[in-house]
């Protein structure tokens, strides 16, 4: 009775892997909103279910002995998640931010090097013979070996460029919100930024891993007391980053604003496209009633105002609407409609009428809801704070900052 079953360690990949199996259940028989993310983030749990059980099938002193008594092709079988947990979250953010995302054919190809990892293991291990096969998993051979190392190796490697990617998109995301928002939620783009950071950490700690161990190959020398180190830590922040995942899915990613992907691509192609649209007298009719209702209807006060909405209420319609912001106003739909509010708001700081409104309160009349956008805002346009613009005896000084 005096035998070690499961060392911390062990429980640490026990631990997350139970994490994972269950969230992952959970999400399956409850999710009703966005469908399509939730699936593929449920495929990222279990990856990350079988990630761990791998790691603890090959290196856990004891539980390796019972797996390899009942079969040593057991052993491999979670290693497939390496190559899946990437291309997953990859989807999954897009998925979560875009609503026309939908899978194309050629997102097959995200498949491809899962495919190679298994033709290789098929040659040089499933292939061998039993005896062969143990041997190599019951000396650990395999895991500082060619070809197998250099297939971990370009593995580790394509999950931290899956997490870039991932990063690179967000990015793109908040730059399509600007062309159909005008209230953007800065807290979910700071949310998915520290998510996709999180895994670009741990994606990074086993590339620098399995950096190490390469070295090592190519060396013909491995260090094994810090390949021990630098594995027993990434256990511990894998479970970290897991759980601030978890956290940060189930409690502020429960209502991203979707966006149309390619809601950005609008040029004067569509002018190409319909000769009657890109007629210089029908474009100007466009931007006549744009700035007529900009002024008379003061549209831009709706709190939560959309592309869509504007475009309804200017009788323009959409991509028209969005595209003339671009090329005649220079500005997107975010900093159009802003940029009118700021106008409004210097109006409404310099009227006898609303000198005893405080600044919150005229803010949130022309349609700002977040303090910090508004004051931003107006600094850039204006080069000053409300409260100084109020309190300043030459207001005519700023006029030239009315971008319209």
């Amino acid at each position: 009775m005096d035998t070690v079953l499961f060392n911390f360690h062990d429980l640490v990949l026990i631990l997350t892997a139970f994490e994972c199996l269950l969230l992952a259940s959970l999400l399956g028989v409850s999710a009703s909103e966005n469908p399509k993310s939730t699936r593929f983030f449920i495929g990222f749990l279990l990856c990350h279910a079988l990630i761990p059980l791998h790691e603890l099938t090959f290196w856990g002193a004891q539980f390796r002995i019972w797996m390899l008594e009942l079969s040593p092709n057991v052993f491999f079988l979670g290693s497939y998640s390496y190559f899946l947990d990437g291309p997953l979250l990859y989807f999954f953010i897009r998925a979560l931010t875009y609503k026309d995302f939908k899978l194309q054919q050629r997102d097959s190809l995200h498949l491809v090097p899962l495919g190679l990892y298994l033709i290789q293991m098929v040659f040089f291990f499933y292939s061998l013979d039993y005896e062969r096969r143990h041997e190599l998993i019951e000396t650990q051979h395999i895991a500082y070996s060619a070809p197998y190392l250099y297939f971990d190796f370009i593995g580790k490697y394509i999950r931290l460029f899956y997490a870039l990617i991932c990063f690179l998109s967000i990015h793109r995301y908040s730059q399509r919100l600007k062309d159909v928002s005008a209230n953007l939620n800065a807290q979910d783009l700071i949310w998915l930024r520290i998510m996709v950071l999180s895994l670009l950490l741990l994606f990074t700690w086993d590339a620098a891993l399995l950096s190490v161990k390469f070295y090592g190959l190519m060396q013909d020398h491995f260090d094994l007391d810090l390949l021990n180190i630098l594995g027993v830590s990434a256990y511990h922040i894998n479970f970290v980053v897991l759980n601030v995942l978890i956290f940060l899915k189930f409690t502020r990613l429960t209502q991203v604003e979707t966006v149309d992907e390619d809601s950005g691509n609008i040029d004067d192609s569509q002018d190409k496209a319909n000769p009657a649209a890109g007629d210089p007298k029908i474009k100007k009719k466009y931007i006549d009633r744009i700035d007529l209702g900009m002024k008379s209807s003061e549209v831009y006060a709706m709190p939560n105002i959309t592309l869509d909405k504007l475009a309804t209420a200017l009788d323009v319609p959409a991509k028209k609407l969005s595209y003339i912001l671009k090329s005649h106003y220079k500005a997107n739909f975010y900093e159009f409609v802003n940029g009118h509010r700021i106008e409004k708001v210097k109006a409404l700081l310099r009227s006898p009428e609303y000198s005893e409104k405080t600044i919150t309160e005229i803010y949130y009349q022309v349609g700002f809801n977040s303090k910090s956008v508004f004051n931003t805002f107006f600094r850039r346009m204006v080069g000053m704070t409300p409260t100084q613009y109020r309190e300043s005896e030459e207001p005519q000084a700023v006029e030239k900052t009315n971008m319209f």
